[in-house]
């Protein structure tokens, strides 16, 4: 039995409730054929204590098995894999694949995509990727299961080995749905939320502020959809009213870069100072400085507050930023946050629901769903100071 607890491992400080991590991990380990067909699981007690989490949480994850017919509970002996759970569960089951659970809008997408796909009658099996090796592994995984079909927010730069188990999802038949990113060579439904337009109209909201020197700072990576399309919204907004359109200010990685783009949401402890100094270097950098920085995503705007405070430069009152999210902590801190909020409730939600169309035999092709974004104004944007475009660096 110890054997069997020491595969179980949940993360206390995700977004993912513990009873849902825990519902997940024993689920695959049945559906996987880990655990066999009659075989005894732990008992609660033994699960409470090895966790480190109440007997209650323990006893919710095990009623869902219970409930979708993977576990068989007798009172006096133990709780046992019911019989034929392999294949009771794989037809139903959809895989969701992620890299940041740690992610409030990757939580409530989960979240959100979960809730739409039981109401059809399917099971979830939910996988955190923090390696592009693991990444392929877990993919290769999902299809040695049988997963009906796939649900993924790809990494940056994804292997020819991610790229081959797709293609093989694809052979099979089985529908795949992409978040937010493509893989290029795959043909498949994709939703994200519209990030050209919401750039388009937060750079919009600086411009009407009277600001006309603006730059956009997003990390140092290529092919990622997303900053794509909230740089040309950038672009574009300028253009439109005839103002220069200035190459973006580019930060390089800490780690990871194939991740980049969210692991800059755990930068907000002591690694932001790497990224700090980089912002202040970039600053001191121009002799005529913006008056406004349109940060590729909330996490960044944030940073970006705190090394113009280093430097001396007020926000907004010198120096208007924003963000792209409308993460929880954007309307907190110590200057409220100027962003456009995505909803990932109807993400999560719109993927659900095209994967459920390919399931019940649309073979239409592959189509894009946007979802809108919205601007919220809040106490980081101002209108620029007269001498504002006359800051030099000291």
């Amino acid at each position: 039995m110890h054997e069997k607890l020491a595969i179980i491992r949940l993360d206390h400080n995700s977004y993912i409730s513990l009873h849902v991590q825990l519902h997940n991990q024993l689920r695959r380990l049945i559906v996987s054929g880990r655990w066999q067909d009659g075989e005894r699981i732990p008992t609660e007690t033994q699960l409470s204590r090895h966790l480190d989490i109440s007997r209650t949480t323990v006893r919710i994850a095990l009623q869902r098995l219970e409930v979708e017919g993977l576990i068989q509970r007798t009172a006096g002996r133990g709780t046992f894999v019911a019989h034929q759970s392999q294949e009771h569960a794989a037809s139903r089951t959809i895989g969701y694949i992620t890299h940041s659970f740690h992610n409030e809008i990757h939580s409530i997408m989960l979240s959100s995509a979960e809730t739409e796909l039981r109401s059809a009658g399917y099971q979830v099996i939910f996988s955190n990727a923090t390696t592009l090796a693991e990444e392929a592994a877990i993919m290769q995984q999902l299809l040695d299961e049988n997963v009906a079909g796939l649900l993924i927010w790809t990494s940056a730069r994804p292997r020819a080995d991610t790229v081959a188990v797709l293609e093989e999802f694809q052979r099979r038949g089985i529908p795949i749905v992409f978040i937010d990113r493509l893989i290029d060579g795959i043909e498949a439904d994709y939703v994200a939320s519209d990030n050209f337009g919401g750039a388009y109209e937060l750079v919009s909201h600086l411009i009407s502020l009277g600001h006309e020197h603006i730059v956009q700072l997003m990390p140092n990576i290529n092919g990622l959809r997303a900053v794509d399309e909230r740089h040309r919204g950038y672009a574009a907004a300028v253009r439109d009213r005839g103002l220069p359109v200035y190459a973006p200010w580019k930060l390089d990685p800490p780690e990871r870069p194939e991740f980049h783009e969210t692991d800059i949401y755990s930068l907000v402890g002591e690694k932001s100072q790497q990224i700090i100094e980089q912002v202040v270097r970039l600053m001191n950098a121009v002799e005529t400085k913006p008056t406004a920085v349109a940060c590729i995503n909330d996490i960044l705007a944030i940073i970006t507050i705190s090394a113009l405070r280093e430097i001396g430069i007020s926000v907004p009152h010198e120096v208007s930023v924003v963000g792209f999210d409308d993460i929880s902590m954007a309307s907190h801190i110590g200057v409220p946050l100027t962003t456009v909020a995505q909803n990932a409730y109807e993400l999560g939600k719109s993927a659900s629901k095209q994967l459920l169309d390919r399931l019940e035999g649309d073979d239409s092709p592959p189509r894009a769903c946007t979802v809108p974004t919205r601007l919220r104004i809040r106490a980081s944007t101002a209108a620029p100071l007269v001498d504002a475009e006359r800051m030099v660096s000291t």
